[in-house]
C-alpha cells in the first residue's frame, strides 16, 4: 500500500515538473518576444536573468539527486515539495546580480537583434 501510495506521489511530482517547465518555456518565449518587439533592453535583461535562474535550478536539482537519501527520517511528498521550492528560491538568488554569467552573454547576444531592428 505504502508502494503504491508513494508511487502516486511520484507520478504527481513529475507531472508537476513537466507542466511546469512547459510553463517556464511559454513565459519565457513570451517575455522574450514581448521585449524584442518593444524594444526594450531592461525587460530582455530580466527575461534572460530568469531564464539563468531556471537553468541554475535545473543544475541544482541534478546535484541534490546525486546524494543519497537516509531513509532515517522520510519528509515524503511534503519534504520534495519544501525542497523544490527551496531550490527554486536559491536558484533565483544566485541569478540575481551578476550570477553565472549566463545572462549576460544571452543578453549580448539578444540585445544585438534589437538593435538590428532598430536600425534596419
Amino acid at each position: 500500500m505504502v508502494s503504491s501510495i508513494n508511487g502516486i506521489n511520484n507520478n504527481i511530482q513529475a507531472n508537476i515538473n513537466t507542466s511546469k517547465a512547459k510553463l517556464e518555456q511559454s513565459e519565457f518565449e513570451g517575455m522574450l518576444k514581448a521585449a524584442q518587439e518593444e524594444k526594450d533592453e531592461k525587460k530582455l535583461l530580466e527575461t534572460c536573468k530568469e531564464l539563468e535562474a531556471v537553468f541554475v535550478n535545473m543544475m541544482f536539482k541534478q546535484m541534490q539527486s546525486t546524494i543519497q537519501k537516509s531513509k532515517l527520517i522520510d519528509g515524503g511528498f511534503g519534504e520534495e515539495v519544501y525542497n523544490d521550492m527551496l531550490l527554486e528560491e536559491y536558484s533565483k538568488e544566485a541569478a540575481s546580480g551578476n550570477g553565472i554569467g549566463l545572462a549576460q552573454i544571452m543578453y549580448k547576444q539578444l540585445s544585438k537583434n534589437i538593435t538590428n531592428k532598430s536600425e534596419g
